[in-house]
């Protein structure tokens, strides 16, 4: 059987009828919709059995087609090709006769060089290199700022800058645990502290072995702490709306 290539196309040619087709076909073979919480809990996992494969496997592939709906009106060619050599195992998994023969390398490698230079030139000028303006130079360094960010949220609800126990530091997981069992402090509904968890713990374990994920996580992880992180999202209660730079949280 002769294989296809929708892949291939959309990498070579990133216009806007290939995306459609690509999401279309992504549509096709990742199955059934599966719920918000089932994709974001295997999207943010660190390991699993081999029973669990075929369920990680459509998680990723309706993650990365929510991602690509999301940005297809606005994509850059090399977010595509990102997305696109991210997918192809996945792909490779519930399509065997889609073509991947053509992604020869690792998508998951970038030099430290290119790390330390992007950090001085954000620090120092504000700027990144245009030739590094893409997934594989700025996902990695975008989750230290989502971590930032996170613990930053955490650290001004409670009001402290660092905690210890019998002089050891407290970690970020704690203080997230401390945090969702205040009864001094209101969240929005639409925080979830199990997803703010999981994420957490995704990031650890990507920052820790300096591991680049897949652009269509970082989308869900941004969309699961925008409630909590964002100050955009206001704070709803009954019969008002409470718009604050701290975000959806009302400390009493």
């Amino acid at each position: 059987m002769k294989k296809t290539n929708i892949l291939k196309t959309v990498y070579v040619n990133s216009n806007l009828e290939n995306v459609e087709n690509l999401i279309d076909y992504l549509s096709a073979i990742g199955g059934k919709p599966l719920t918000i919480k089932c994709k974001r809990q295997n999207a943010f996992k660190t390991s699993w059995t081999d029973k669990e494969t075929k369920l990680l496997t459509r998680c990723h592939i309706q993650n990365a087609l929510e991602y690509l709906c999301f940005i297809k009106e606005s994509f850059k060619k090399e977010q595509l090709r990102t997305v696109v050599a991210d997918l192809a195992i996945y792909v490779n998994t519930l399509d065997s006769n889609e073509d991947t023969s053509f992604i020869i390398i690792s998508t998951n490698t970038i030099p430290s060089a290119i790390q330390f230079d992007s950090a001085k030139r954000l620090f120092y000028n504000h700027q990144i290199r245009k030739q590094n303006q893409n997934n594989y130079a700025t996902d990695l360094l975008t989750l230290y700022a989502i971590r930032l960010s996170l613990e930053s949220r955490v650290r001004g609800l409670l009001g402290i800058d660092y905690a210890t126990n019998t002089g050891k530091n407290i970690g970020l997981s704690t203080l997230i645990k401390i945090s969702k069992t205040l009864t001094s402090v209101e969240y929005s509904t639409s925080v979830d502290w199990i997803e703010i968890e999981w994420v957490n713990n995704w990031l650890n374990h990507h920052m820790h072995r300096h591991i680049r994920p897949y652009p269509w996580n970082i989308h869900q992880a941004l969309e699961v702490l925008k409630p909590f992180v964002d100050p955009k999202e206001p704070l709803i209660k009954p019969n008002r709306i409470i718009h604050s730079l701290y975000s959806a949280t009302f400390v009493k």
